[in-house]
């Protein structure tokens, strides 16, 4: 009986104390996220980030040029198409980098599976976007303040003028929100932060890139799209997850698209 008894109290002891250990376990698992991020290796070479930069900021020069010549309210269609191939043509180069350090594509997704998270994850990024249209408003007072040019009328220029324009827009908006999320948040934002600046220094960078990347919006609006790429990657820090983003991404350019296009037909330039 005593050796049965002490069986018994043995069992549950040991019970116990795993379950004191579970908790610890789980604590510092979730406390070294942002450790983890800053910890994380490149995903890619880093020759292979250089000629991605290097593309985007020659690719970014050359779109401003266009901007300024009046060059971009011609061919509308076949500048969407364009752009939806140069959008893929991207991710599969910036996917083969992370082949060559064998890299699993969804590890920068972060996706979590089931209706209830994709559900959880529109929810925050319609929150995100109100807030951030919000802080984007804010920074275009400044910016007008500081008499910086607004690039209001390139982008009515290059509005979707008719249904077939709005439709291919539609495809280039969610193009965008797909593959920019996926290399400048996910890509990029890795490759910066395993330099061992940080975390913060990232987010910076990674954003910086982005912002120069929209030549043709001009000196403004590359700093409004730097301030919108460092809320994004805060989003996804904040989910651990690029849905968010990239959802928030995709709606904002499809409905700034549509009121464009509206502004275009009620306001004509």
């Amino acid at each position: 009986m005593r050796e049965a008894a002490f069986r018994i109290q043995r069992k549950i002891t040991e019970s116990e104390d795993a379950m004191h250990e579970i908790p610890v376990e789980a604590a510092s698992s979730e406390g070294s996220g942002l450790n983890g991020l800053c910890n994380a290796g490149a995903v890619a070479p880093r020759w292979h980030a250089g000629v991605i930069a290097v593309l985007l900021v020659g690719l970014s020069v050359l779109s401003g040029r266009q901007a300024h010549s009046n060059s971009l309210g011609a061919h509308h269609a076949g500048r969407y198409l364009f752009g939806i191939g140069s959008e893929w043509v991207l991710l599969l180069f910036t996917w083969w980098g992370l082949r060559l350090k064998r890299v699993r594509f969804t590890e920068l997704l972060g996706f979590r599976r089931g209706l209830q998270a994709f559900a959880e994850d529109a929810e925050v990024a319609a929150i995100f976007w109100i807030v951030a249209l919000v802080i984007l408003a804010t920074i275009g007072l400044l910016l007008r303040a500081a008499r910086l040019p607004a690039p209001d009328k390139t982008l009515m220029t290059i509005a979707p003028r008719t249904w077939l324009e709005m439709f291919l827009w539609i495809a280039l908006s969610l193009s965008a929100g797909f593959c920019e999320e996926f290399v400048f948040r996910g890509y990029f934002f890795r490759q910066f932060t395993s330099l061992g600046a940080g975390i913060w220094v990232g987010v910076l960078c990674s954003s910086l890139l982005f912002g120069v990347s929209h030549g043709y919006e001009g000196a403004a609006g590359m700093i409004a799209i730097t301030a919108f790429g460092a809320m994004f990657r805060a989003l996804a820090i904040a989910r651990r997850s690029l849905r968010p983003g990239m959802m928030a991404h995709a709606w904002h350019d499809i409905f700034s698209g549509a009121m464009l296009a509206l502004l275009r037909h009620f306001h004509p330039l």
